[in-house]
């Protein structure tokens, strides 16, 4: 995990480690009720930035497109 801290990936990498490690705490069987509510809501933040960062980066492909065969030339 020290080794994520110097990858910059716009935080995908953080948001994937949340997602996998609330699985992972849901999984557990000695969970209490509050660990549970803070492994799902783990899931659903990272899960919600990764679906935000998708959308963003969809909606300026066209432009990144554009900027990459300028830079081409």
């Amino acid at each position: 995990m020290g080794l994520l801290s110097f990858v910059h990936l716009f935080g995908v990498e953080k948001a994937a480690l949340a997602v996998a490690f609330g699985v992972m705490a849901l999984k557990d069987p000695a969970i209490t009720v509050r660990g549970q509510r803070l492994a799902k809501g783990a899931i659903a933040a990272g899960l919600a930035y990764l679906l935000v960062l998708t959308g963003v980066f969809l909606y300026h492909m066209p432009a990144l497109n554009t900027l990459a065969a300028k830079l081409g030339n």
